[in-house]
């Protein structure tokens, strides 16, 4: 699997995981549920987002790597 296939799948589970959290919130609305958000959900745009930011410098390495054995 490439990196972009992978990068393509890491964005797609985070967008289905963000959808499927906003439908529980709505009927989860105490104060854990903003603990959990606070504490869970909302690490995970940054830790996704670094992700994406380091397959992209790794595919870029990798490209640079096949380029220089050719």
């Amino acid at each position: 699997m490439s990196m972009s296939v992978g990068r393509g799948l890491l964005l797609d589970a985070k967008k289905k995981f963000l959808q499927d959290w906003s439908r529980l919130h709505e009927h989860w609305t105490d104060q854990n549920a903003e603990v959990f958000e606070k504490r869970y959900i909302q690490p995970i745009e940054s830790q996704v987002r670094q992700a994406c930011e380091s397959m992209a410098r790794l595919a870029e390495v990798a490209a640079t790597a096949r380029r220089a054995c050719e």
